[in-house]
């Protein structure tokens, strides 16, 4: 058995290490005194190591050892003998052979309890996308007979994504024969495009440099989604609600109910609902119900029109969170829209006639109408009473008129004529009213 090439003088040589099982359905002996005997073409170039014990049960095991450790250069060679009770192979022989190289430097590395060979692999696991691992630290020793001197930088990566950092020893240092130093590398991947990550250590030394190699798999980061929605249509990039209509002022608007969810797989954090711009007096818009949501998680906010005044309204109202976008932050602006009504019409009409001449040159009716039952047409004044004209316009009068009324509820009505030669007119009709409804 050809043990390779070992440097001369190296502090711990080259082990190789063998195994004496028991096969047999019986104990096996080593009866050998030493167990293991050993014969050398130059003396102590090699260390023997016996088994700890003599008896083997059924399948029981037991190691020795041979060390390798030139202190010369050159051929050397070993023969190991042993003796055992099995009557097939009572005897055993291995030769052993090893080279002495001159003495040289010679780096070796591990991590933990793990050696790690020149030009071999190290896994680092896996690590979330945009994040950092735990850094990993390696062992670099001197395990030749010569010192190294390292080069500058000491260690270093072929890929940005795994890091170097808290080297033990300065740039250009010297590593003695049995000193070591430490490093870390960490794992950090921007992306998982691909991913499987991978980057080449290089420790720079004579006489020759160490490399390796580190392995990691990126992992998706769990982020937020928010999607906002109201009646299964999306305003998450934002929009305009269908409108609240036309309500007279003073009345109120059934809520319009918008949900938010969380459709991501981290936590929905910051979450804020509020008016930003525009009528914001005219709506009232509630808070969320919630301002983090867990994956899948939902939660509504509602507005209602509350017009104060006639006309057109429009605010926006704007929904935020700190990292709804997908880990960032998300903003949506949602239109809301909604008109004060400022009147409605009324038809009246009538038959009877208080005066012979109303269809005269200036003659006429008078509708008058108010919210007070009982009201005395006289008393018109333009605020609670109001009188409207239905003139003869030349052959006959109208005896239909629309009123224009400013509010809903219960609107009293009287309607009385007027001649050429009566312009104060008529007793007045008797008092008829009209619901005018709110919606």
């Amino acid at each position: 058995m050809d043990l390779g090439t070992e440097p001369i003088n190296t502090t711990n040589g080259k082990l190789a290490t063998l195994t004496i099982q028991n096969k047999g359905t019986t104990s096996l002996t080593l009866p050998g005194s030493p167990i293991v005997n050993m014969t050398e073409s130059e003396l102590n170039q090699f260390q023997l190591t016996q088994p700890n014990q003599t008896t083997l049960a059924p399948n029981a095991s037991v190691t020795f050892s041979l060390r390798f450790k030139p202190t010369s250069p050159g051929l050397k060679t070993a023969v190991v003998k042993l003796s055992t009770s099995d009557p097939a192979l009572s005897a055993f022989q291995l030769t052993f052979t090893g080279t002495g190289g001159a003495a040289a430097a010679r780096l070796a590395l591990s991590q933990g309890a793990t050696e790690i060979v020149s030009n071999g692999s190290f896994s680092m696991g896996s690590v979330e996308e945009q994040s950092s691992g735990t850094p990993i630290q390696f062992t670099i020793s001197n395990t030749g007979s010569l010192s190294s001197t390292l080069g500058t930088p000491v260690v270093e990566s072929s890929n940005a994504q795994f890091t170097v950092s808290a080297v033990s020893v300065a740039n250009g240092s010297t590593l003695a024969q049995d000193g070591t130093f430490t490093f870390n590398v960490t794992f950090s991947p921007a992306n998982t495009t691909p991913t499987s990550k991978s980057a080449t250590i290089t420790v720079n030394a004579t006489p020759s440099n160490f490399i390796f190699t580190v392995n990691g798999t990126a992992t998706v980061k769990p982020v937020p989604t928010i999607a906002i929605s109201h009646n299964s249509s999306s305003y998450t990039s934002g929009g305009t609600l269908p409108t609240f209509g036309i309500l007279w002022p003073g009345l109120s608007s059934s809520a319009k109910t918008v949900t938010i969810t969380n459709n991501g797989t981290a936590t929905l954090t910051g979450l804020a609902v509020n008016e930003f711009s525009g009528n914001t007096d005219q709506f009232v818009t509630s808070a969320a119900g919630a301002t983090s949501l867990t994956p899948g998680q939902s939660t509504t906010f509602t507005v209602t029109f509350s017009p104060s005044t006639s006309g057109s309204k429009t605010a926006v109202v704007r929904v935020t969170s700190t990292n709804g976008n997908n880990g960032s932050a998300s903003s949506s602006d949602i239109t809301v829209e909604g008109t004060g009504k400022s009147n409605a019409g009324i038809s009246v009409s009538w038959t009877a006639l208080k005066e012979k001449a109303v269809n005269d040159t200036d003659g006429g009716y008078k509708v008058c109408y108010s919210k007070t039952s009982g009201f005395n047409p006289a008393d018109v004044n333009g605020t609670t009473i109001f009188c409207d004209t239905v003139p003869n316009a030349g052959g006959s009068t109208p005896f239909t008129k629309i009123i224009t009324v400013n509010t809903y509820g219960t609107w009293y009505i009287k309607v009385f004529a007027f001649g050429k030669y009566n312009t104060t007119g008529g007793t007045p009709s008797t008092q008829t009213s009209v619901n005018v409804p709110s919606t």
